[in-house]
Formats: structure tokens, sequence, C-alpha cells
């Protein structure tokens, strides 16, 4: 197996509330390798995305983090505020869910685009607009140059999503995370916005991190998948494990809640109750209040993520759909 470009062991966040610190990550393990393209799934709350802002120094104050996470012989966690800055955007870049809300508004593409290959690669203005241009091109813009001079609402929001992926690209970075790169664009859009992620890793040798809870779009691209519940990891394995042979209780249930296109009819099946408060995490299996598989021993026993197949990992005691 090859080094992994990210390795992520024992990660455990706390946010800061009025009633003291609620764990939202709680011993996340992953590694993302190579040109790989690694999924993180489960519904909002699960703690998807602060998983990765914990690695990019991006929490509020007052946020304790535990564990480690290594990138190019270096623990992420460990390095002085500045330090991480500096990977953060450069070497490790972040796609966020809304284009409009990381683009701003009063400032035309070029300015963003250039301001941010200046500040990193230290280029001249004239420079730093040929790499611009460079960018648009590479995510498939129109008309790079007469975009450089239009400003966010002139764009749709799937090209908006587009150029956010452009500035997050503009300093060849090791690894992109993609959170919810597709939510609110409609299916067309979405496809385009897949394919193009998975053109960038292959042509330019890109990992990707791509946070979603639409286990359809995971299924397209992903190459590792990991489902996240209340904080934890309770399944993970490659695409065809746990997409085409989930064994999780909760992993079936979001596989479930899909519709189907060929059955127009049939009923969507939803998990029954909510994802629980980080400030009010049952015991035991954080699922067991919404599994219909659950036994008294999962009210109280915390389950391991243990190996139950090649490269296939399970936190479950009861293992309901086992072969």
């Amino acid at each position: 197996m090859s080094r992994p470009v990210l390795d992520v062991r024992g990660l455990r966040v706390k946010l800061p509330t009025a009633a003291g610190h609620a764990t939202v990550v709680d011993g996340v393990d992953y590694r993302v390798e190579p040109q790989q393209v690694f999924g993180v799934a489960g519904e909002s709350g699960s703690g998807k995305t602060m998983s990765v802002l914990a690695i990019l120094g991006l929490l509020p104050r007052g946020a304790v983090v535990e564990g480690e996470a290594w990138f190019g012989g270096r623990d992420l966690l460990r390095l002085p505020a500045r330090e991480r800055r500096a990977i953060a955007g450069r070497e490790i870049a972040m796609v966020f869910q809304d284009p409009m809300t990381s683009l701003h508004p009063m400032l035309d593409i070029g300015h963003q685009l250039c301001e941010h290959v200046r500040h990193h690669l230290g280029l001249s203005r004239a420079q730093a607009e040929l790499r611009a241009c460079e960018l648009l091109a590479l995510v498939r813009i129109p008309d790079p140059a007469g975009a450089l001079g239009r400003y966010p609402h002139q764009f749709s929001g799937g090209m908006r999503q587009r150029i956010a992926i452009a500035s997050a690209l503009a300093c060849d970075p090791a690894i992109l995370v993609a959170d919810e790169p597709t939510t609110a664009l409609d299916v067309t859009v979405q496809a385009g916005i897949v394919r193009l992620l998975d053109r960038l890793r292959r042509e330019s040798g890109l990992s990707v991190v791509l946070i979603t809870h639409d286990l359809g779009v995971m299924s397209s691209i992903a190459d590792r998948v990991s489902i996240f519940y209340a904080g934890r990891v309770v399944e993970s394995g490659t695409r065809e494990d746990v997409i085409q042979r989930a064994r999780h209780p909760y992993t079936r249930g979001l596989l479930d809640a899909l519709p189907h296109p060929e059955h127009e009819r049939t009923p969507l099946v939803a998990i029954p109750g909510t994802p629980p408060s980080p400030q009010q995490l049952p015991s035991g299996c954080r699922f067991h209040p919404r599994c219909a598989y659950r036994t008294a021993t999962c009210e109280q026993a915390v389950p391991p993520l243990v190996d139950v197949a090649d490269e296939h990992e399970l936190a479950c005691l009861v293992d309901p759909f086992a072969a």
C-alpha cells in the first residue's frame, strides 16, 4: 500500500457550549491515499465537516482538538497556527458548500483569483492574471479572460461552484476538500461537478475528500467511503462494500431513503427519529434509539470499529446484514 497523503488517527473535537464542551467528533480514524476520492457521508450534525475544519485549524475559539493528522511528515494538529495557515489554502484546499459565501459579492472574479495566487505564490499582477485564466479554463468556464471582469452574481450556481474549485486549485494542492459541492444544484449540474472532480483527480494527481449526505453522488465517484453518525465512524470500506454490501443498519437506512428512478411509486423509507444532540448523546451504540435491530447490549456497550472483511470495517454489535 502506498503512503497516505493524509493519515488521521483518533481525532476528537470538542466545541464550547453554555453547558460546557460538547464532543462532535469522537475518535475518528481515516486515510486518504494518492489520487483517491475519499467520501465522508452522514446526516447533518454527524461531524463530517468538523473533522476537516479541525485539521485545517478553522474551528471557533475555545475548541479542543485531540489526536493526530499526519500530512507530509508533519502532524498538523501539533503545528503552530502560522505554519498550519500556510498549509491551508495552498497544500490542502477547501471548497465550501455555498460558493456565494466564499466568493466576495463586491469583488470581480479576477480580483479574487489573483489575490489568492499572489498571496500564496508571490506572482506579479500579470502572472497572476495569466494563472487565473488558466484556472478558469481548467474548470471549463467559457471565455476565461472575459469572466475575470464579472461578479459572482453574474454566474449560475454551477458556474460559481466551478469558480470556487478553480480558486481552491490555484496553488496546486495535494488535497482538495469538497464540502457538499453539489448541494442546491440540479441533477444535471451535479453530474457536471462530479465529472469535473473526477477529471481533476485523474489529470492533476489530486486527492479529494468529498463530504456529502448524498450517497447517490458518493456512489458515482468515491473510491473509499466512511459513514459518520453522531461523531463516530460506523462503517468504512471501498465504495462497493459500503454502497452495494452495506452492513450497518444506519448505512442501510441512508440507502433505503434514496429515491429509485425506476420505481417511481415506491414510497421513500425514512429513518425513524432524529440524530442526537452532542450535549445529550445516548449510551452504548449512539444509533440504538433509532435502530430496529437493537438489543439490550446495544444500549450499554460501545461497538468498536472492527474489520469484517477485506478493507471493510463495521461498528455494530448485532451485524444483522452479515452474509
